[in-house]
Order: C-alpha cells, then structure tokens, then sequence
C-alpha cells in the first residue's frame, strides 16, 4: 500500500502520485456534485476539494457572465487554472476531487495536464434521470441521497469506471 492509499482507494493509477476526479453534473440539475464533492474527498486520503467556481470567481476586473459566447476565454482559463492545481496537487500524492459543471468535451485542459504529469484523470457525471445521458461516466442520483451517491463514485473508482483516456 502506498501513501495515496491509506483510508480510501487508489485512484491515480499505481504511479505514486494521487489521480483527479472531475465531479460533475448539470448546470442547474442540483444532481448533487455539490453536496458530494466533499464527502469524496472526505473519503480519500491524503486530499483535496477544489471547486471551479472558486477559480471563476477569483476573476474580479473584466468578470463576463460564463454563459455569455464572449466568455470563451475567460471559461478556458478558469478551467486550465483549476486543472493546473488539482494537478500539481495530485503529482505530490493528494487525490483531488474537482467540483465543476462540465461536460467530458471541455475536459481538454484536465486531459492535457493528465498527459503532462502521468495523474489519473476520472471524469463522474452526476445525472437525474432525464438531464442527460447515462454512459458509463454517469450515475444515476435520481433515487440516491448524498451518502449513496458518495459510495457509488467511490465503489467506480478502484477499478476505473470512471477512467478518462487521453
């Protein structure tokens, strides 16, 4: 057992370094990453819980509402910021839990970093039924509470359920 497994699984792929996962769900959809990012990370261990929105709103002069099509730019930097430091984290051993509202075709800056230092990259969909497809990223909260939810991703994350490719 390594230092990336004590009190929780492995999730950066037996390389010594801790992985990323990205927990997601709809914007809007209140599926729950919010609630369960935290006990996630709670589970793992050594960790952290980064958050999005904080690298968002860490954007103080010339903020554009990130719906908005000229918030492209801004929407692309938050996202390599944010995976720059869950990856720094995940490379001295920390598993990271990402709390951020995206789909799986905007994860180039989370891939890129995953290539660049060898972390695990998981991606977790959190969907009520009905808010999107249910692939094998997905988990279907509709009838789940936090702490179910919580145990789903982490039962996935062991054997790679939620492994994303390069």
């Amino acid at each position: 057992m390594n230092r990336t497994t004590v009190g929780g699984p492995e999730i950066g792929g037996g390389r010594g370094a801790g992985g990323v996962v990205v927990l997601s769900d709809p914007a809007g959809a209140e599926a729950g990453n919010s609630a369960v990012a935290p006990l996630l990370a709670d589970a793992l261990h050594p960790s952290v819980h980064l958050r999005a929105d904080d690298f968002r709103r860490a954007v103080r002069q010339g903020f554009v509402p990130p719906h908005l099509p000229e918030a492209r730019r801004q929407n692309e930097t938050v996202l390599a910021a944010t995976a720059q430091a869950a990856f720094a984290y995940a490379t001295a051993g920390y598993q990271v839990v990402v709390e951020c509202a995206v789909e799986p075709a905007a994860l180039g800056a989370f891939r890129r970093e995953s290539r660049a230092t060898g972390a695990a990259l998981h991606y977790v969909a959190l969907r009520p039924a009905g808010t999107g497809p249910l692939d094998r990223h997905a988990v279907d909260t509709t009838a789940m509470d936090e702490e179910t939810a919580t145990k789903s991703v982490l039962d996935g994350l062991p054997g790679g359920a939620y492994l994303l490719g390069w």
